[in-house]
């Protein structure tokens, strides 16, 4: 349902790098995020073990809604820089895009409390979750950084440097086409 004000955000300057920061973060942590190569027996066996058929569309493992995406459990970024967590079968959950953004950053527990649910329901989704993270769940520790991680870094910088300085010669655009 779209309301009249909703087209307020269109009327205003666009900024490059408000706009765009987490998905240029991601970027750069995805790019050296260690992830499972796909193997679809080992798939259909978690898919299972979160009481999902594998066969069946999915549903959310925390609150049994149609999954339309699916949540890293624990997030690839955090303070702006890669996490150490990545695209691995154990840090991946079926999800509903309404839980996804919801959670965001934020623990899987503390999400999961916060949704309107019976103790009993809570408490089965839990121990699902608990289960399959026990069994698929696997933690990447990040290894000191070697100079490639240390340039890698540099390159992120330059690329929001630029992105920052496009918004500003942007807005001397738009400065001058008002004029």
């Amino acid at each position: 349902m779209m309301r009249f004000k909703s087209i307020a955000s269109h009327l205003r300057p666009y900024r490059m790098l408000a706009s765009r920061l987490t998905t240029i973060n991601h970027m750069f942590a995805a790019a050296i995020a260690p992830h499972d190569p796909y193997d679809e027996a080992h798939v259909r066996e978690a898919v299972s073990l979160l009481g999902n058929d594998p066969d069946d569309d999915l549903s959310c493992a925390y609150c049994g809604a149609p999954a339309e995406t699916w949540d890293h459990v624990f997030a690839t970024v955090k303070n702006s820089r890669f996490s150490g967590h990545g695209h691995r079968l154990g840090n991946l959950l079926p999800c509903c895009k309404s839980c996804n953004s919801r959670k965001g950053n934020k623990a899987w527990q503390a999400h999961l409390s916060s949704l309107p649910m019976d103790d009993v329901e809570r408490s089965r989704r839990s121990a699902c979750i608990e289960r399959y993270l026990d069994t698929y769940g696997q933690i990447d520790l990040l290894a000191e950084p070697t100079p490639d991680h240390v340039r890698l870094d540099e390159l992120r910088a330059q690329v929001l440097s630029l992105v920052a300085e496009a918004d500003e010669v942007a807005s001397r655009i738009r400065a001058g086409a008002q004029t």
